[in-house]
């Protein structure tokens, strides 16, 4: 029987999450730029940015719940480390409030300062963000991948997807599924239980190819 300590759970698929988020919001500049102050593109690309930010807070809000107070308890010899990588998640409380506001002030009022208000408050979490995804990925997942089952681990999409509090959350699914190579993916949508599966074919999956096509457009190439 294995035991916490001599799991090998695989942890890489948080790498895939990590990227996703990190070229996400990258993408608030360009996507700045291309709507301009046209009303309809901002608000697409308003739509994308705000449900980036919940895609991030779901992320830490999982962690926070399922990752970090399990591994701090397992792990005593970690604790000092987990506990202070964990409290970096409340340092981008106020600068995410700040550019979830930056959004609704560009959408309800486009111009070229409340366009630069969105840049710059994405700029600060991104900053923020950056150092402590490194550290996660560095010194927390070794730690997880011996000390969570799978099964443990394999909580987290479902908690994000539950937890998903803007009107997209096929967004966060989307994003992940296309850092993933195509047989992890099939890997991770063939895991999934058979109703989410067929509401992702059927209804999530166009969803998420139609607002991209959007939101490309307005950005223009990568």
């Amino acid at each position: 029987m294995t035991v916490p300590g001599e799991y090998t759970t695989p942890t890489d698929d948080m790498r895939a999450v990590h990227t996703a988020l990190r070229s996400s919001l990258a993408a608030a500049p360009a996507l700045v730029a291309g709507a301009g102050t046209d009303p309809a593109k901002v608000a697409v690309a308003a739509s994308y940015c705000d449900n980036v930010l919940e895609f991030l807070h779901v992320h830490h809000e999982g962690e926070d719940e399922l990752i970090y107070p399990v591994l701090e308890e397992r792990c005593a010899q970690h604790k000092e480390l987990l506990e202070r990588i964990d409290a970096q998640h409340t340092l981008l409380v106020e600068p995410m409030t700040a550019a979830r506001g930056a959004v609704a002030a560009w959408q309800g009022a486009p111009s070229a300062t409340s366009g630069r208000g969105v840049v710059d408050t994405f700029a600060t979490v991104s900053d923020l963000l950056a150092p402590h995804l490194a550290e996660e990925e560095d010194e927390v997942l070794p730690i997880a991948s011996s000390y969570l089952a799978p099964e443990e681990w394999a909580e987290l999409p479902g908690h994000a997807l539950r937890s998903f509090g803007g009107d997209k959350p096929w967004l966060a699914l989307g994003l992940v599924f296309e850092q993933l190579p195509p047989e992890v993916r099939d890997q991770v949508l063939a895991g999934m239980p058979p109703p989410l599966q067929q509401l992702w074919t059927n209804d999530w999956q166009p969803a998420f190819t139609g607002f991209m096509s959007e939101v490309q457009s307005i950005a223009g190439p990568s």
